[in-house]
């Protein structure tokens, strides 16, 4: 006995595989992002070892660099999040049926978005504090300097990660109105789709 198009089992099928699809978007995103981050911290680890007056005038060099990327970060993430309620506002009155899946890709953008953002906002207070007027920590100069880098390495991965998962988001979204082009995103059956009430509640 086949299954029917729209039956149950073929439903739970879908939901499975649609689930497995999630994660591993998800995780390419993020593996995306951890080897940008690893090659950035491996060019700093490249340079070779510094000593603590070599760190200093390293640190005092970077601060511009990192002051700025933890500025765009910012900006970037709060853009991003402003971005997605508009574009959830679009979901919950168009006339399509969105399948879950474009509620979790913008569930995964906003928590890679409020990360980055976080992680950029403590970066900007590290760069802040005058440490070379510190004298108790010289002898961390060099540990400073490479915690720096490490950080500037994350804030760089998770970007990283955020253009690959709203590459696959915005990709799903213009294959919607790709005449030859069949969408991820719109759900063929309707009971593929959420129901208005649970959507806005999730």
């Amino acid at each position: 006995m086949t299954d029917e198009p729209g039956s149950e089992s073929n439903l739970a099928q879908d939901g499975m595989s649609s689930g497995y699809s999630r994660t591993r978007e998800l995780h390419g995103a993020l593996i995306g992002g951890g080897i940008a981050a690893l090659a950035l911290f491996g060019m700093v680890i490249g340079v070779g070892r510094v000593g603590s007056f070599e760190a200093l005038r390293l640190i005092e060099s970077v601060v511009p660099t990192a002051r700025f990327l933890a500025a765009a970060a910012i900006t970037s993430a709060l853009t991003i999040l402003a971005l997605l309620l508009a574009l959830l506002g679009l979901s919950l009155n168009s006339d399509y049926s969105f399948k879950p899946r474009l509620y979790s890709r913008a569930r995964n953008i906003s928590a890679l978005s409020v990360a980055c953002m976080v992680m950029s906002v403590g970066l900007l207070l590290a760069v802040s504090v005058p440490i070379g007027e510190v004298d108790e920590i010289r002898g961390l100069y060099a540990v400073l300097y490479y915690s720096l880098a490490a950080a500037m390495a994350v804030v760089g991965g998770l970007l990283i990660s955020l253009g690959l998962m709203i590459g696959t988001t915005l990709r799903g979204l213009i294959q919607i109105g790709h005449p030859k082009e069949v969408s991820d995103l719109l759900a063929e059956h309707p009971e593929e789709a959420l129901p208005r009430e649970e959507t806005v509640d999730r």
